[in-house]
């Protein structure tokens, strides 16, 4: 007969042999995973839900390998899996939410967290990430309270010290940024991405300059082209207001004018803002003697899980010209999407210098895929160039065009454009105009 502590050793192996062979595979994953492998993940993930179709845990960790690798169809089919096998499971519920948000589904997933917060007020994970989304969705007081709160009871969570700053970066507060990134530095030294952001508003402050310029050529040289520059100087008066100071110089028509603007910009409340400026041309040629430019944005409605925020807009201009005045209203309404773009439609009427009434038409794509670069697409039917030059002062000539955009940021402090038009009116016209931003 086997000795009796013999025997038990030989039972521990067996014992640990048998975990072992079970939690190898999860294990071999999990490593996977941890290592930022997501292909060999998924593929373990996936072996393991065909093996155990019925395992929220596998379901769990396939639905979030799946989402960190951007495949956010995939990831929310297999979470809503797991949601169905576990519908009270608070990490599943989160991991949910999180690529929702991730793929731009931002409505969806704030109802997601609010879900959670409703029967768990004190979860972090939730409060950080629906702070994350109002943030993401320009509702910036929201934000603020949602962060403001966390860091009452956790003055050192990092997620909530980052959201903050975040909040602070994407309203041009770069100096307030700076602060609270730094103090998360200071509860994670070693995180890459806090260091990421401090250096991206190192050198960003309350000063913006907006310059470009913008090179325009007629069909069968019908015009000879037309060359000039623009640039804008803003200062944040605070996080709500601004004043800017521009000059736009043009040769066209083998003349040049230059024309100088004056405005103020506010943002009243998260769902309403307005500015107004004032443009004069001394010894104007071909643009306005004087305008006077007044508008705002007003956001109507928060939105739901089905159809996110609504937003109205409205710009009046009166121009003085040496003939006359004319005078132009654009009412618009945007549409944001469950997904990161947006659709604008504007209706344009006009008073043109022969006191005729006219209208016209823009729709505009706007997409913002991450905080770095947007783009913009859009077509117009309308009674006035896009370049606000009016080829007759006395009658409503049609001009119909095509018009684009992308913006790149490397940083805070720097960011390049590019836009491209075709105008089709009396003589056809194609313009680019090519600038930067720059932020200190």
């Amino acid at each position: 007969m086997m000795p009796r502590s013999a025997s038990a050793r030989i039972v521990s192996v067996l014992l640990l042999v048998a975990a072992r062979a079970w939690a190898g595979p999860a294990g071999d994953a999990f490593a996977a995973k941890q290592a930022g492998d997501y292909p060999r993940a998924i593929s373990l993930y996936q072996n393991l839900v065909a093996q155990e179709p019925n395992n929220p845990a596998h379901l769990y960790q396939l639905g979030t390998v799946q989402g960190w690798a951007g495949q956010y169809d995939d990831a929310l089919a297999t979470l809503r899996r797991g949601l169905a096998l576990a519908p009270n499971d608070t990490d599943m519920k989160l991991a949910f939410g999180r690529v929702l948000a991730w793929s731009g589904q931002l409505a969806l997933a704030e109802g997601v967290f609010r879900d959670i917060l409703a029967t768990q007020p004190s979860n972090l994970d939730a409060q950080n990430m629906l702070g994350r989304v109002l943030s993401w969705r320009r509702q910036f007081s929201a934000a603020e309270e949602v962060f403001d709160h966390i860091l009452v009871q956790a003055p050192a969570n990092t997620d909530a010290l980052i959201g903050r700053g975040d909040v602070e970066k994407y309203q041009e507060r770069f100096d307030e940024a700076r602060d609270y990134y730094q103090r998360a530095s200071v509860t994670d030294p070693t995180s890459r991405d806090i260091l990421q952001r401090i250096a991206s508003v190192r050198r960003a402050g309350r000063w913006r300059l907006d310059a470009g310029m913008e090179f325009s050529t007629f069909d069968d040289g019908a015009r000879d082209d037309w060359y000039g520059w623009d640039a804008a100087l803003r200062y944040a008066i605070d996080k709500k207001t601004g004043v800017s100071l521009g000059a736009e110089w043009a040769d066209r028509f083998k003349l040049r004018d230059i024309q100088y603007t004056l405005g103020l910009d506010r943002r009243l409340s998260d769902d309403l803002s307005g500015y107004i400026r004032f443009s004069a041309t001394p010894a104007a040629d071909f643009f306005a003697k004087d305008t006077i430019a007044l508008g705002g944005e007003w956001r109507v409605r928060e939105g739901d899980k089905e159809l996110p925020a609504t937003t109205l807009l409205a710009d009046y201009r009166l121009a003085t010209y040496g003939p006359g005045t004319a005078h132009s209203l654009w009412l618009g309404v945007t549409q944001n999407t469950t997904h990161k773009f947006s659709v604008t439609g504007k209706w344009l009427v006009t008073r043109n210098l022969n006191d005729h009434w006219t209208d016209g038409w823009l729709v505009q794509l706007d997409g913002e895929p991450d905080d770095r670069w947007r783009w913009h697409i859009g077509y117009a039917d309308t009674t006035e160039s896009l370049s606000s030059t009016i080829f007759d002062f006395t009658s409503a000539q049609r001009t119909r065009a095509l018009f684009g955009g992308i913006y790149y940021e490397f940083s805070s402090s720097f960011g390049l454009r590019l836009d491209l038009t075709r105008e089709w009116s009396t003589v056809d016209r194609s313009a680019v105009h090519a600038g930067f931003t720059t932020r200190f």
